[in-house]
């Protein structure tokens, strides 16, 4: 923990009504006795800047990320939108959230995982978009792709959320720090629901100082790891010219999640 920053936890109403709040210094725990009702959200305040560690329901793997303006703001999800969260997530009446201002690692550790990420425009780091997301739905959306779920067997609701291209040869996906990193490795976990499933040969991973790394996939689910020779300093990475098999009947290749490993510059 990180004395000396102010973290404010709040829950508001559709409405902007402030139903709940508590303030700490480095670390707030909040807990709410109360129903989630559609149009809620959460809201983080700190300092621009601001490393911290957060977990909005204790159903979903804590998170941490980088406050670029020092605001995060999570709907609570309803509908679709709770298809790629765990379904007794924000149910009930007790909510227990947390978060604490804290230190990156000194050492290697996952620079792309937020399982709190949101899909649209985000401040809060890391982040992922995609230029086309299947059908629009959430269960293949960006985001599904850094939430630490590596479960690859299947596909569809929570746990088998990945990111689908919609059948878009051009498509790409992006993973954004807000901030230069030193990326070291990726490493790839394709979906992997056979045979439903058909997969990518091969693709291309760019960095924003414009290094280019071509990389060939094999048709598992499992880990595939590319080391970059160098390591490098960037602040995004993208996976683009993906190439399915072409003797493959099914026309759904899909990520099941990506990882960007390596330290902070």
């Amino acid at each position: 923990m990180k004395k000396g920053i102010e973290m404010k936890l709040q829950i508001f109403s559709a409405e902007d009504a402030l139903r709940y709040q508590n303030i700490g210094d480095g670390r707030c725990e909040l807990v709410w006795c109360g129903s989630y009702e559609p149009g809620d959200y959460i809201r983080i305040v700190s300092s621009p800047g601001t490393f911290a560690k957060i977990q909005l329901d204790l159903l979903l793997l804590p998170a941490f990320v980088y406050l670029q303006d020092g605001i995060f703001s999570f709907e609570i999800p309803f509908g679709s939108a709770k298809e790629p969260y765990p379904p007794e997530a924000f149910t009930g009446l007790c909510h227990q959230l947390s978060a604490e201002a804290a230190e990156p690692p000194a050492d290697r550790y996952i620079l792309s995982e937020n399982s709190l990420d949101v899909r649209g425009k985000s401040r809060v780091f890391p982040h992922c978009t995609a230029s086309i997301e299947t059908r629009g739905e959430s269960v293949f959306a960006a985001r599904n792709t850094i939430d630490g779920l590596l479960i690859t067997s299947g596909h569809g609701f929570f746990p088998y959320t990945s990111w689908g291209e919609g059948e878009d040869a051009d498509a790409h996906i992006d993973i954004f720090f807000g901030r230069k990193i030193l990326a070291e490795e990726v490493q790839i976990f394709l979906r992997a629901d056979f045979p439903h499933d058909n997969y990518w040969q091969e693709g291309l991973l760019s960095f924003s100082d414009g290094t280019l790394l071509p990389i060939k996939l094999q048709k598992t689910g499992i880990c595939q790891s590319f080391l970059l020779p160098t390591p490098l300093e960037t602040e995004w990475v993208r996976l683009s010219d993906l190439k399915k098999d072409s003797t493959d009947s099914s026309p759904f290749p899909a990520l099941t999640q990506w990882r960007v490993i390596g330290k902070e510059c």
